[in-house]
């Protein structure tokens, strides 16, 4: 089991936001650098990056934040957000990027997506799964499309896509439980991808439930920085 510490980064600095809405989001730190030491120092090399202000504008933007954070040492992140040309997602793995996240630009342009699985390998690059309503949503979550989950990921399976992060957005940020019944659904059709649970994930029980439904790995947001979940309480599931 893989768990990443999540770190979402809005004018450079470390927020969280509810349900996906930038007006209602709680800043943590001013400097994402320093909390991805933290967790570093923790014994969590692996980190889920979000350029949020990159998501909404539909380009990278926090290029100074990530830059200091893939330049820790021992890290291991996946960062998306505004992810929209092939410079950027060179950029981004020349920088130290372990995978980089694409999701609108997967959903608006999903050939060239496919190109660029096929240019640069399924485990360099992971497809966002942003759920609301049962159908994907992209662009910072700001507009939904019509593709539900499940066909949107056999499109992308048939370019060898491999790695998913699902976020269930009507959970994210809410605390209130993760959506095992989504996973659940999306393992049984596909048991061969590599599916990371997000969203709504508030105890260490919870995380306990999505281990049994399957997930290759859990990204962990809020429930850290409000101290519901210690980053000790979560070694028991890192292999």
């Amino acid at each position: 089991m893989l768990i990443f510490p999540a770190i979402d980064i809005y004018q450079g600095k470390c927020v969280r936001l509810r349900q996906g809405h930038f007006d209602e989001q709680t800043v943590y730190s001013d400097s994402p650098s320093d909390v991805a030491k933290s967790f570093l120092d923790a014994g969590f090399s692996h980190l889920h990056v979000v350029d949020l202000d990159g998501a909404k504008k539909g380009q990278v933007t926090n290029w100074e934040s990530l830059e200091k954070i893939l330049a820790l040492k021992g890290v291991k992140a996946q960062v998306g957000g505004g992810v929209r040309s092939k410079e950027d997602m060179d950029k981004l793995l020349e920088l130290g990027a372990q995978r980089v996240v694409v999701g609108s630009i997967a959903v608006t342009l999903p050939a060239l997506v496919k190109k660029w699985i096929q240019d640069i390998g399924s485990s360099r690059i992971a497809i966002a799964l942003d759920i609301h309503g049962g159908k994907i949503a992209h662009s910072g979550w700001l507009a939904e499309s019509e593709y539900s989950p499940n066909t949107f990921i056999y499109d992308m399976i048939s370019a060898k896509a491999s790695t998913f992060i699902c976020t269930d957005i009507d959970r994210d940020g809410m605390m209130q439980g993760p959506n095992v019944e989504l996973y659940t659904e999306i393992k049984s059709f596909f048991k061969n991808i590599q599916l990371f649970a997000s969203g709504g994930i508030s105890s260490v029980d919870d995380i306990h439930t999505l281990v049994e439904a399957g997930v290759t790995g859990i990204v962990v947001g809020k429930a850290l920085y409000e101290g519901k979940i210690k980053l000790e309480d979560l070694r028991e599931f890192v292999k």
